[in-house]
């Protein structure tokens, strides 16, 4: 497979925030993204200032400013509407739901571009049905021009249950995809197949109660099934960080801490395998608990 070069891939991020507000760790974001793009559409259903869209545009090629309607994946829609993107070899779409990229972006297509794929994600889940994990998701030439990509985001409407929206979009666009013949791929090879020892390795790093719950489903009948249906992200972001090097953590894992995660050990492991600066971390979930 040829080497892709950044011009010959677009990318479109969507962004929401509750403040109206672009974050630091949404432009670090951008500059990653631009510097591994030849076209960058930013989309946002936060109601910008104009100083704001003036400064996005120093990072992106297109800024779209929208109604707060239809979650993510009517802000992928647009942003696909927005140019022609069968021109490219690869558009890439991604959203401000995560942190990062903490491992460079430049690595990770690097990496993917020898893996014979249609598409590919950074990470996959088998919850409701196998699926690559909408936050970060690259589709290449092949599925681009195809008309069952085309007629997928066509359909897409406006959906008010997010779960919904999971269901019948993220799910359903692997699922699409893959039943029209298109192969796929992920980033993240990490999968717990071997419990006690994955329990062990995540126990070096750290204990955490989210190892009780991981226990607990050890005494369960087909535990091994049912773990492998847990979202990796959540529950396995350590190894996903150190063993496979994944560039990003959920936004929602530190922010709302349903795992009751440690954020100075998530500091210091981030700081010790990583040179992301932490402090975008930091700042970000000091305002999103602090500001009303």
């Amino acid at each position: 497979m040829s080497k892709i070069l950044n011009n010959s891939r677009a990318a479109i991020f969507v962004h929401y925030d509750k403040h109206n507000i672009i974050d630091d760790y949404v432009y670090f974001y951008l500059q990653e993204l631009q510097q591994n793009s030849s076209y960058l559409v930013f989309v946002s259903t936060a109601k910008l200032p104009e100083e704001d869209v003036a400064t996005l545009s120093k990072y992106c090629s297109k800024v779209i400013v929208r109604e707060n309607v239809g979650y993510d994946f009517m802000s992928y829609k647009i942003g696909l509407e927005s140019f022609d993107y069968q021109e490219y070899d690869e558009v890439v779409i991604c959203n401000d739901s995560v942190y990062g990229p903490i491992y460079s972006l430049k690595d990770v297509f690097n990496a993917m571009q020898h893996k014979e794929c249609d598409f590919w994600g950074i990470t996959d889940n088998k919850d409701i049905q196998y699926h690559l994990q909408s936050y970060f998701l690259v589709f290449r030439k092949k599925i681009l021009n195809s008309q069952v990509f085309l007629d997928f985001w066509d359909d897409v409407k406006v959906l008010n249950n997010k779960n919904d929206i999971i269901k019948k979009y993220e799910v359903g666009l692997t699922q699409i995809l893959i039943k029209a013949g298109f192969s796929s791929q992920v980033y993240a090879s990490f999968k717990p197949t071997n419990i006690q020892k994955t329990i062990m390795f995540a126990k070096k790093l750290t204990p955490c109660k989210i190892f009780k719950k991981i226990n607990a489903l050890l005494t369960q009948k087909s535990s091994i099934k049912r773990i492998g249906k847990l979202n990796s992200t959540h529950y396995f972001y350590k190894e996903l960080l150190v063993i496979d090097k994944v560039p990003f953590i959920k936004i929602e894992l530190l922010r709302d801490n349903p795992l009751n995660v440690n954020l100075n050990e998530i500091e210091r492991l981030i700081t010790k395998f990583t040179n992301y600066n932490f402090s975008l971390i930091k700042n970000h979930l000091s305002r999103m608990r602090n500001k009303e």
